[in-house]
């Protein structure tokens, strides 16, 4: 991620806006952070502490004190290197800052997926009832193994709902045969489910993506 923002392909501004605060960061020097590393990317043979406070409504010394917080909470990386003439110099860096950016963002992409995980489980089990272990292992191997979206497992267990039919194993027919065509969007299912019902119906036009499947669609998902 730090060679991504090096390059200029991530926005750091909308990055950090997101995250400032899982990272334990007030809103100085979220500010703060912005304008160093923006002087890092565009002036970093040389710059100043006024550079910063130009921008913000604290001065130089006050900059200085949230640059040094910055680099003794490991925020910032200062190095201090010689040039090929023996002159002494600091290189800085935010690998650090990134480093912590990617920890954080894969503790919410994990309490998410716990989140929609929970959610699956929670609605298998108001239309099954308690779960037997064979059922809860395909769940997780949906989940898991196949990494099938949990918007498509709903999609699918909306499908067997509407021919009134209680089976983990016809979930996973209609799982597999999506597995089989690629498909891996709720969009994707609900086009291929609408264009597949029209056909049976002998209608020429397709409906779009957001068409919802009616009750009266039939598909034999066990075949």
């Amino acid at each position: 991620m730090y060679d991504l923002w090096k390059d200029h392909i991530i926005d750091f501004n909308v990055l950090l806006l997101t995250t400032y605060k899982d990272l334990e960061l007030n809103e100085q020097e979220y500010v703060f952070l912005i304008l160093f590393a923006r002087l890092l990317q565009h002036h970093s043979d040389g710059w100043t502490f006024s550079d910063i406070s130009n921008h913000m409504t604290i001065d130089e010394g006050a900059c200085s004190y949230l640059f040094i917080s910055l680099v003794e909470r490991k925020y910032i990386l200062v190095n201090s290197k010689v040039d090929p003439n023996g002159k002494r110099f600091e290189e800085y860096s935010l690998s650090p800052l990134f480093s912590r950016l990617e920890k954080v963002l894969k503790q919410k992409k994990n309490a998410s997926q716990a989140t929609k995980r929970e959610e699956i489980f929670n609605l298998l089990e108001e239309v099954f009832g308690i779960l037997s272990p064979m059922d809860i292992e395909t769940v997780q191997m949906w989940l898991a193994e196949d990494q099938i979206e949990t918007d498509l497992i709903r999609l699918a267990i909306q499908e067997m709902d509407s021919y009134q039919i209680k089976s983990i194993r016809y979930i996973d027919k209609i799982l597999l045969e999506w597995k089989k065509k690629q498909i891996t969007t709720i969009e994707e299912a609900k086009r291929q489910l609408v264009a597949f019902r029209q056909r049976k119906q002998g209608q020429t036009s397709v409906s779009s993506s957001e068409e919802t499947v009616s009750a009266d669609y039939y598909y034999d998902w066990m075949e």
